[in-house]
C-alpha cells in the first residue's frame, strides 16, 4: 500500500481545490490562506499571513463577522451568503462555511471555505445559456442577449474618445469584424454592445462568451455545438456561433483562448463554416465577431498568446480604448456623474471632492479604470457620512496605503493637509489594533510595539475613546 505524508496530500488538495480555504487563529490572525481564497478576495498569500482581519477588511466588525461568531460560539455556519469589501476596495460576494478548530474543548481558531459567487454565476450563466438558449426563429423567445448598451451608455468628455464613437458609429453598419483593445474596467462591452446595436444586424441575436469564465474542454463545444455520443453524456445541440447566425458574437477576453481554438475560430471566419464536436457535417454561419483583450495586441503576438492571422481577420475595425490616467479631463467629469449618480442612490446629500482628493485623482494610476473609479466612488459615499466633502481618510484603505507606500505625501497634493492624513491614518491603526485586543490597552502597545504611556497619549491626542 502506498504511504503519503499527509502533509504533502494537504499541500496539494489547498493549492488546486476551487475553493477558497483560510484559516484564522483564536485572536483573529490568518495562518493559512490558499490561492483559491486570494482569487476570490483580491490578495496574495504573503499580504494577509499574520495579518488581522479587520486590518484586511474595514466592512467587518466583531458584530457582523461570521468568522468571529464562529469563533465565539464553537458553533459551525453553513452556507452563508456574504458580500463585504477588502482593504483595495473590491466587492466580494461569496457563499462562506465556518468551522471551528476545537482541542480539549478550546476554540483553536476557524476554518474557513469560501465559494465566489460572481464565478459560479459566469460558469452556470454560460452553461445554461447554450443547453436552454431558444431557437432563434422564436419571435416570442425571451431570450437574454445581453444587448441593452448603447454609445449613450459610454460616459466620456474626451474630446479623442468622442471622435471615435462617431467615427464608430459612421462604420458599424458595414458589418466588419471588430477587435476592441483596452485595459480592463475601460468599457469595452458597452462598446461591442453599442456597435451591434446601431448596425444592421441589430435586430438579430447578440450573445456574449467570456472566453476567460469557461474552462477549456467545456469552451470548445459552447463555441462550436457537439453532435450525440461525441464523448460520454454528449448531446445534438448547436454551438454559439449557429444560434449568434445572422448576428453579433462578442469574445471577450479573446486572448485566453488556447492556440488550437484560435485556429479553429479562424478557419470559421475564413471560411464561414462550423464543424460541430463529433460532427462531420460543415453548416454555414453569418456572423459578425466582435473581440476584445485587454493587453496590447501586438505584445500578445509577441508572446505568442494572439495569432497574427487572427488579429488580421478580425481587425478590420480595431478599436483602442486609451486608460482613465491618459484621459484627465474624464476622472473629474466621471467622478462627478457617479457621485451624482450614488447620492441618489443612498439618498445622501452630494459633497464635493477636497482639493487632495482633487490632485491625487489626478496623480493616481487608475489601473482598474473607470470600473476602480466607480468601486472607489461608491465606497467613499457610504464612509463620507453627512460630511460636504470627500477627503482622504474617507478613500478606500488600499489607497491610503498607497500614499503612504509612494510618498504621496511629499508631493505638492497633500502638503496642505500632511498632518490630517497622518492623524487620520495613525487614528484608524490604533482603532483597529485596539478593537483586536478587547481594548486592552497594554496588549494593544504591545501588538503596536510601542510604549503602553505612548499609546495612551495618542489616544488622548486623536480623541480615541472605547466604542459603546
Amino acid at each position: 500500500m502506498l504511504s503519503i505524508n499527509t502533509n504533502i496530500l494537504f499541500d496539494i488538495i489547498t493549492k488546486n481545490i476551487d475553493v477558497g480555504i483560510a484559516i484564522i487563529d483564536k485572536d483573529g490572525y490568518l495562518v493559512y490562506y490558499n490561492k483559491a481564497m486570494g482569487e476570490i478576495e483580491g490578495f496574495d498569500s504573503n499580504e494577509v499571513l499574520n495579518k488581522h482581519i479587520f486590518d484586511l477588511f474595514p466592512s467587518v466588525d466583531m458584530k457582523n463577522s461570521s468568522l468571529f461568531r464562529c469563533l465565539k460560539t464553537g458553533k459551525p455556519i453553513y452556507n452563508d451568503l456574504q458580500s463585504y469589501i477588502n482593504k483595495k476596495g473590491k466587492k466580494i460576494y461569496s457563499i462562506i462555511t465556518n468551522i471551528p478548530i476545537i482541542e480539549d474543548g478550546e476554540i483553536l481558531g476557524v476554518v474557513e471555505f469560501a465559494e465566489d459567487i460572481g464565478k459560479i454565476e459566469k460558469l452556470h450563466k454560460s452553461v445554461n445559456n447554450w443547453l436552454n438558449y431558444p431557437k432563434l426563429n422564436n419571435p416570442d423567445s425571451n431570450a437574454d442577449r445581453i444587448n441593452h448598451y448603447s454609445f449613450d451608455d459610454f460616459k466620456t468628455c474626451d474630446k479623442s474618445l468622442l471622435d471615435l464613437i462617431e467615427k464608430v458609429k459612421r462604420i458599424a453598419s458595414y458589418g466588419s469584424n471588430v477587435l476592441i483593445y483596452g485595459e480592463t474596467g475601460t468599457g469595452k462591452e458597452i462598446f461591442a454592445q453599442s456597435i451591434h446595436n446601431i448596425s444592421n444586424r441589430r435586430n438579430k441575436p447578440f450573445i456574449a462568451q467570456n472566453c476567460a469564465a469557461i474552462p477549456e474542454n467545456l469552451l470548445e463545444s459552447i463555441l462550436f455545438g457537439t453532435e450525440k455520443g461525441s464523448f460520454t453524456g454528449a448531446i445534438t445541440k448547436e454551438g454559439l456561433f449557429e444560434e449568434a447566425n445572422g448576428g453579433t458574437l462578442l469574445l471577450d477576453e479573446l486572448n485566453t483562448l488556447p492556440a488550437y481554438l484560435q485556429a479553429k475560430l479562424l478557419r470559421v471566419i475564413q471560411e464561414g463554416y462550423v464543424r460541430r464536436v463529433g460532427g462531420r457535417e460543415e453548416r454555414r454561419v453569418d456572423v459578425r465577431i466582435i473581440a476584445t483583450v485587454n493587453e496590447n495586441p501586438m505584445e500578445l503576438i509577441k508572446s505568442q498568446r494572439f495569432r497574427q492571422d487572427l488579429f488580421f481577420r478580425l481587425s478590420t475595425l480595431y478599436i483602442c480604448i486609451p486608460p482613465l490616467r491618459e484621459r484627465k479631463d474624464d476622472i473629474f467629469y466621471l467622478a462627478d456623474y457617479f457621485i451624482n449618480k450614488y447620492s441618489t442612490v443612498f439618498n445622501v446629500p452630494k459633497p464635493k471632492l477636497s482639493k487632495e482628493v482633487s490632485n491625487f485623482f489626478m496623480e493616481y494610476e487608475w489601473k482598474g479604470n473607470v470600473r476602480e473609479l466607480i468601486n472607489v466612488i461608491e465606497y467613499v459615499m457610504m464612509t463620507v457620512e453627512g460630511d460636504r466633502e470627500i477627503r482622504l481618510r474617507h478613500l478606500p484603505v488600499y489607497l491610503l496605503e498607497y500614499l503612504e507606500k509612494e510618498n504621496i505625501q511629499k508631493k505638492e497634493i497633500i502638503h496642505s493637509s500632511y498632518s490630517d492624513v497622518v492623524n487620520d491614518f495613525e487614528k484608524e491603526m490604533i482603532l483597529n489594533a485596539l478593537i483586536r485586543n478587547n481594548w486592552n490597552v497594554t496588549k494593544t502597545a504591545r501588538d503596536l510595539n510601542i510604549k503602553r504611556q505612548t499609546l495612551q497619549n495618542k489616544m488622548k491626542k486623536l480623541n480615541i475613546n472605547k466604542l459603546k
